[in-house]
């Protein structure tokens, strides 16, 4: 796998074929059995490497957040681990509300819905505006309006240098990024631009093609 700086790399693949352990091995939750991993042109288990720390921004698949603390301390309460003074956690705690429509920010986490706990865990990896965001289906029960917007704005800060990989099971909003890597069984059928792997399978849809790569796998498993 191989993601360039400053790109949105699209993870796609069905649940349990291995992206979470993925995106959990590049943070340093999870150690390789075998292979190396470098993050940020370091290698993951390095004293130098950035990742885990403020490098990083992550946003899990399970809703990993303080139910007893609202809205605002929680924002304040990553904003501190990452060293950002108040005045600058409150600015980006007003534009991440008004842009995640998140409710307001006195609201107890606890008593949000599930969809506005996973936009609430967006901003706290959008927060501290890192170097490299890891997004765990970010917009699983997004209205496809805020979808596009959250999109927008991923394109904005990867044209900016920021380094993206986002897991979806929207294969449509894949097409977006700058790079996808289909996985299957835990490994990778095709790492190339929406436009390449759909020329390669000779269709014009990434799901199509997807799908033809799979069966293509399932053959040589079989053989």
């Amino acid at each position: 796998m191989k993601v360039e700086v400053g790109t949105i790399y699209g993870l796609l693949g069905p649940s349990g074929c291995g992206k979470t352990t993925l995106l959990k091995s590049v943070l340093g939750r999870l150690k390789p059995e075998s292979g190396k991993i470098l993050v940020l042109g370091e290698l993951s288990d390095s004293p130098s490497c950035k990742v885990p720390g403020s490098a990083v921004g992550y946003s899990p698949q399970e809703l990993a957040l303080y139910e007893d603390l609202s809205i605002g301390e929680t924002l304040l309460f990553h904003g501190r681990l990452h060293k950002m003074g108040q005045d600058k956690i409150l600015s980006r705690q007003q534009w991440l509300i008004d842009f995640l429509d998140i409710p307001e920010a006195s609201r107890t986490v606890g008593k949000l819905s599930g969809g506005e706990k996973r936009r609430v865990s967006l901003a706290v990896a959008l927060l501290h505006e890192p170097d490299l965001l890891l997004l765990d289906e970010p917009t699983v029960g997004v209205d496809p309006e805020l979808r596009a917007r959250i999109w927008g704005h991923l394109r904005q800060i990867a044209d900016l240098g920021t380094t993206i990989v986002i897991t979806t099971h929207y294969i449509d909003e894949a097409s977006q990024a700058d790079r996808v890597g289909l996985m299957r069984n835990g490994s990778l059928l095709a790492e190339e631009t929406p436009e390449n792997v759909m020329a390669s399978q000779n269709t014009t849809s990434l799901e199509e093609a997807f799908l033809i790569l799979c069966k293509r796998q399932a053959k040589e498993v079989i053989a």
